[in-house]
């Protein structure tokens, strides 16, 4: 009986897993005769075929190195392949097998699992733009009653000095929740949902507070050099602006 065996799933080790485990996943094709596999006592990683005839008593095949190579699951067909062995469309893989019927797909516009809608610098720019406008409104709402209130005057500027530190953490703090507190809640700024965007990391999945909040700060830098950070995503293959790199976030179209 196979015990404590382990396999490997891209660049992660899996298990350890049983027999009856193993061929659960080898018959829903989560596994194949090419999936890297090692057991306490062998010396390196061996391909499962090879493993599985060695335990039947049959002579095996060169195992592969001590390091195991990368694997991924094909989008199509569910089962996994080394890296080499497969083509990258966006964020999924598909094994040469799947590759004729996978591109097919695409030139008859199907929506191909997996893959993502990348958002283009126009859209991103209105939805900018948008966003410019609600916080215009949001600061008229903080600093009118500021500006109404706010001690000091010509004979007594220092009352206003001493109100000028309130002032400067409330025009970078207003901004900095705005974005964070909405994208992390619910992957986009009201600018975004309004022209259907959503940010997301590589994998598709909703980004969390703490990148929003890194990624919030990341666009000062896209500004900083001559706003080039955010002209970048004319130009990116994935619409990218440099806080996109940054962070490894991507813009989506829902």
């Amino acid at each position: 009986m196979i015990m404590n065996l382990y396999y490997a799933e891209g660049e992660r080790q899996v298990g350890p897993i049983g027999k009856t485990e193993l061929q659960a996943l080898v018959k829903a094709k989560k596994l194949n005769a090419r999936t890297l596999v090692w057991q306490e006592g062998m010396a390196s990683w061996q391909e499962l075929g090879a493993f599985i005839r060695r335990r039947n008593g049959k002579a095996a095949p060169k195992v592969s190195s001590a390091v195991p190579a990368r694997q991924f699951v094909c989008s199509e067909c569910g089962r996994s392949f080394a890296e080499d062995e497969m083509i990258r469309f966006q964020n999924v893989r598909i094994c040469a097998g799947c590759k004729p019927v996978f591109i097919q797909k695409i030139k008859e516009g199907v929506s191909v699992a997996g893959a993502l809608n990348y958002a283009g610098f126009w859209i991103r720019f209105g939805a900018i733009v948008i966003d410019a406008c609600i916080l215009w409104i949001l600061n008229l709402f903080v600093f009118i009653p500021l500006g109404i209130f706010m001690p000091g005057s010509a004979k007594d500027p220092f009352g206003f000095l001493m109100f000028m530190p309130l002032i400067l953490i409330a025009q970078y703090a207003i901004p900095a929740c705005y974005d964070c507190w909405f994208v992390g809640k619910y992957g986009a700024t009201p600018g975004k949902m309004a022209c259907n965007l959503k940010i997301v990391v590589e994998d598709g999945s909703q980004i969390n507070y703490l990148r929003a909040f890194g990624r919030h700060f990341a666009k000062w830098l896209s500004s900083m050099i001559f706003l080039i950070g955010f002209i970048m995503a004319a130009f990116d293959d994935e619409r990218r602006t440099l806080h996109d790199r940054i962070c490894e976030t991507r813009v989506v179209r829902k």
